[in-house]
């Protein structure tokens, strides 16, 4: 008896896990790729018709060729992705001013002017903790903000 109450902990476990998973319906609305960085939109649907929307911004480590590192940028609300935008494009008013800098941090991401080369037009989008690190040019930063305004949040 002592050895079959775990088995059927893990056994009842197991079936309240798959119902739960089996509930909820995740649909990707649109994605694309700009530059280095995998953006996708999406919805989950529960079982009683509740819909979510979010945004991933999917970005990966240029900082070592050979190793391989990425993290995600969730904005779930159309708070969050104004604020991205608008850091996005307070990079972009300083881009190309070698004089000036800027950088933000959210609790999501970090955001800051690359600085120590000669031709400096790139903003870096980075983790909190600032180990994973993507450069992107004003071309790329200028799509990314497009894209973000293609997207009629809540809707899909």
């Amino acid at each position: 008896m002592r050895k079959l109450y775990p088995l059927a902990i893990l056994f009842i476990s197991f079936f309240y896990i798959n119902i739960a998973h089996a509930q909820l319906k995740k649909s990707i609305l649109t994605t694309e790729d700009i530059g280095t960085l995998k953006c996708t939109y999406l919805k989950n649907e529960t079982a009683n018709k509740v819909s979510e929307f979010f945004v991933q911004v999917i970005f990966k480590n240029q900082q070592f060729v050979y190793k391989q590192e990425q993290d995600t940028i969730h904005l779930n609300t159309k708070e969050q992705i104004a604020q991205f935008i608008g850091d996005l494009k307070t990079g972009l008013l300083v881009i190309s001013d070698e004089e000036k800098g800027f950088n933000i941090t959210n609790r999501n991401y970090t955001i800051f002017k690359n600085k120590g080369y000669s031709d400096n037009n790139f903003i870096v989008i980075a983790n909190k903790d600032l180990t994973i690190k993507t450069p992107i040019n004003k071309f790329f930063t200028n799509q990314l903000i497009t894209w973000f305004n293609s997207i009629d949040f809540g809707k899909g």
